[in-house]
């Protein structure tokens, strides 16, 4: 029970959901708000912080977004991954993209955090460059290669970080006044941070193993990826990721 000097502070948080998932992963985990919001509370309760949460969703695909008056009353804003390429020269993903740049330029005041997709908008967003990988997909838990500032970030001392990936396309260049998180040998920007305002990360620490492994089936129907591939990456989806540590590191930088 908390005592009457020690209130709980409550972190309101908007997730920008720009894609959904496959139909077997809305049906056992939720749209991607939902993993993100288990992911938060799993990291708060792992902690024993005395935080709570409160989250609104909007459909940017659908052209939602937080109105004006909506950005003096949260304190951090979550842009999700999507099956949609950040490069595409569509209107919702033209308008994402615009309305990061207002965030980061305007709304200072405001944690920005850009996941998969969303690492890729922010990247887009302050002029640097998205492309498919011509190194192909990277796909399961992956380690990637911290530099400094991600060791710092991270608070760790270990060289790597292990987390779920799901995508093709990536950074391709490191955007003017950003720092890199870390690496891997198919794609150089793994992360990055500005100005303890802005932080990304190109996998998914909302992905445990099932929704990854779903996911992988689903695309092996699809004909998106091959049995051979699929195999490999069903295999590395379960092994032991860092999601819980980079919740945690999500939830303090949210609450500053």
């Amino acid at each position: 029970m908390l005592s009457i000097d020690e209130p709980q502070k409550v972190l309101k948080v908007f997730v920008l959901l720009a894609g959904i998932p496959v139909p077997k992963v809305i049906e056992n985990f939720g749209h991607y708000g939902e993993q993100f919001s288990t992911l938060l509370q799993n990291a708060i309760n792992s902690e024993k912080q005395k935080l709570s949460l409160r989250i609104r969703y909007y459909d940017v695909v659908n052209m939602e977004f937080p109105e004006e008056k909506d950005l003096l009353e949260t304190n951090g804003i979550i842009i999700t991954g999507s099956a949609s390429s950040a490069y595409e020269n569509i209107p919702w993903i033209n308008r994402l993209v615009d309305f990061t740049k207002l965030i980061i330029n305007k709304h200072q005041h405001i944690k920005l955090i850009g996941v998969c997709f969303g690492h890729q908008i922010v990247a887009r967003a302050v002029g640097g460059q998205v492309i498919k990988n011509s190194l192909g997909w990277e796909v399961g838990v992956t380690e990637v290669s911290l530099t400094d500032v991600g060791k710092n970030f991270f608070k760790t001392d270990n060289k790597v970080l292990r987390i779920q990936e799901m995508h093709q396309d990536h950074v391709h260049n490191l955007p003017h006044g950003f720092y890199n998180l870390g690496f891997t040998s198919k794609s150089p920007i793994q992360g990055m941070i500005k100005d303890n305002q802005v932080l990304t990360i190109q996998g998914h620490p909302e992905f445990v193993s099932e929704v990854a492994k779903l996911t992988i089936n689903y695309r092996v129907d699809k004909g998106i990826f091959t049995p051979e591939f699929a195999q490999t990456a069903l295999k590395a989806a379960d092994y032991k990721d860092d999601s819980l540590l980079i919740g945690q590191r999500f939830i303090e930088f949210i609450a500053g």
